[in-house]
């Protein structure tokens, strides 16, 4: 680790114990965070009681529980169900219910396509109740282990052994991934842990050995889509060995030495949060008077879909599969603000030069970012960005930062806050916070409703005033760009009456998912929108208008008829419309 987890932490760190799709790390993941994890026998000092959610929070979980009364007990599936969805410890969400119910049929139903394609091999594989585990040291005090969670299977002679990795929405993985690689380790020369109730509470774990397997498969199952991926099939275990070698255990070296710290979404259950000097600690940002039920991350983003349904926000925290339909608006979006980042990167102002036309032999910047049609559709908001392009002055321009992600913990809320600008910069020394929003039309955004009508706004003068960019002075600026105008409003961080109003924004978008534990579905028109509706027993299908006669372009997801007459739940249902697919699929 760049810094030894010894010095802020008490216990053992030479266990180890990595489970394999923990090397599925990400750019915008905390290397220091996987180091941690990975070691079970470290403990932050001082100690800090972990709370938990009142309500689950792993419907993978429950899948498992479900599949393991129908493959070890012979439970039928909907009794399955019933049994372990009204005998879980905490409240589950009736979205989730739905979701764990059609997870189980699809994987009951995919595996018997997989069983049936093997039988017309002569193969036959029963389900194993017992993992399998690798593990070894020179005692058990330096003892490392790996593992793999997911559904074993075998054939009666151990012949043919099988893993699966469970998706939740579609197969993700490839046979060249470190991950992959170490499934399939763990699965040629992995020992059955003897009492699973022990694989993750004792340190070595016993074990009992069983008959080296002669083929492997590493399969993956996307409980949403119905589909399965067989990721490797084979009889080299030699090469299974050599691949080990040559990959996972670089890929394992590196993730032990930890790295850097990425403060984000990490730093909610990371051991080292109270200790670390990557996350800026900022008591009393959000206003909130308690620390609600646990730990948790909350962005503007998380805000919105609350705005608009307090269910969609759960359901979506949770990470659920949801359908989303890309559409041309969202799609505009995200190719104006690569654009962006990539021009501001190069540290100097946007220039018309910068901005070919549609037919020329070289698009400049939007090479490699994005297709012709779609540069075609983003051209005219980025020439109107030419005429307010920040860079251009006036003042010195200095610590230009586009798109940086961000955390903040707020321990009087016990929550870490998520914000990623558009663009941050110091002019003359001065911090300049910048947002920026594209539509077809304006959107009646004035500087009097700007804040509620874009909370990130009200966020960002919070984060300047509560002193995370190092001083309380700075600006927060909202650039607002249509085919055919361009315009910036511009707010003081450091005006007492602008922080206030900024912190009432805040605490409003806040406060009720702070304290919420059933999170209810609000039917409406924008259930119609709403990529998680398909599990929600609530939702609506009625037309999308709005009870102040507003409509919206179901292809688009823009505002159609009314501008100007916009209130903040239209903003917020308009910005979920426009947030790209969350394909973030959780790690397990």
């Amino acid at each position: 680790m760049s810094q030894s987890p010894t010095t802020q932490f008490t216990g053992n760190p030479h266990v180890v114990r990595l489970s394999a799709s923990l090397l599925d790390r990400r750019d915008a993941d905390c290397d220091y965070f996987a180091a941690v994890k990975a070691r079970p026998q470290l403990w932050p000092q001082p100690s800090e009681k972990r709370r938990y959610a009142p309500w689950e929070t792993f419907p993978l979980g429950l899948v498992m529980d479900a599949l393991n009364l129908v493959e070890f007990n012979g439970v039928p599936a909907d009794e399955a169900l019933a049994s372990v969805l009204g005998g879980a410890r905490n409240s589950v969400h009736p979205g989730v219910s739905a979701w764990v119910r059609h997870a189980c049929h699809t994987y009951l139903e995919t595996a018997e396509s997989m069983a049936a394609v093997l039988a017309s091999e002569g193969v036959e594989l029963r389900p194993e109740r017992n993992p399998r585990i690798v593990q070894g040291g020179r005692s058990p005090t330096e003892m490392r282990s790996l593992t793999i969670w997911g559904r074993w299977y075998g054939s009666p002679d151990g012949a043919v052994v099988e893993f699966r990795r469970m998706r939740l929405r579609r197969p993700l993985g490839t046979a060249d991934i470190p991950s992959t690689q170490a499934m399939a380790y763990v699965a040629a020369a992995g020992k059955q842990v003897a009492d699973p109730a022990k694989l993750y509470t004792t340190i070595p774990v016993p074990v009992r050995p069983v008959p080296v397997p002669r083929r492997v498969r590493v399969v993956e199952v996307g409980l949403t889509a119905g589909m399965d991926q067989i990721l490797l099939d084979t009889t080299d275990l030699e090469e299974i060995n050599r691949t080990y070698s040559a990959n996972v255990r670089p890929a394992t070296t590196r993730l032990l030495a930890g790295g850097g710290r990425t403060p984000g979404q990490d730093c909610a259950e990371c051991k080292a949060r109270a200790s670390c000097e990557a996350l800026p600690h900022a008591p009393g940002l959000l206003g909130l008077d308690g620390q609600g039920t646990h730990r948790r991350t909350w962005s503007i983003t998380t805000s919105r879909y609350y705005q608009v349904c307090p269910a969609q926000a759960h359901l979506r925290e949770l990470r659920l599969p949801g359908d989303w339909e890309t559409s041309p608006a969202a799609e505009r979006g995200r190719n104006v603000h690569s654009w962006l980042e990539a021009a501001h990167g190069r540290g100097r102002p946007c220039t018309v030069a910068d901005l070919p036309e549609v037919d020329a032999d070289g698009l400049g910047v939007a090479d490699g970012l994005m297709e012709r049609e779609d540069y075609a559709r983003a051209r005219p908001y980025l020439l109107q960005h030419l005429g307010v392009c920040p860079l251009h002055g006036p003042g010195e321009i200095s610590e230009v930062r586009p798109e940086p992600k961000m955390a903040v913990y707020d321990p009087h809320a016990d929550v870490v806050v998520l914000s990623h600008p558009d663009l941050l910069r110091r002019v003359d020394g001065r911090l300049v916070y910048r947002e920026q929003k594209t539509s077809a039309v304006p959107r009646g955004i004035s500087a009097e409703n700007a804040l509620e009508m874009v909370p990130q706004l009200a966020l960002a003068i919070r984060l300047i005033s509560a002193g995370v960019f190092g001083g309380t002075d700075g600006l927060v600026e909202l650039e607002q760009l249509t085919p055919a105008s361009a315009e910036v409003l511009t707010f003081d961080a450091a005006d007492p009456a602008t922080v206030s109003a900024a912190g009432q924004v805040v605490l409003d978008r806040v406060r009720a998912w702070h304290r919420d534990v059933t999170f209810r579905a609000t039917p409406g028109p924008w259930c119609r929108f709403c990529p998680v509706s398909r599990w929600c027993p609530d939702a609506s299908g009625s037309i999308a208008r709005t009870a102040d006669d507003l409509a919206f372009d179901p292809v688009t997801g823009e505002l159609l008829a009314g501008p100007g007459l916009t209130d903040s739940h239209v903003e917020a249902i308009t910005a979920a419309l426009a947030e790209p697919e969350a394909d973030d699929e959780p790690p397990f």
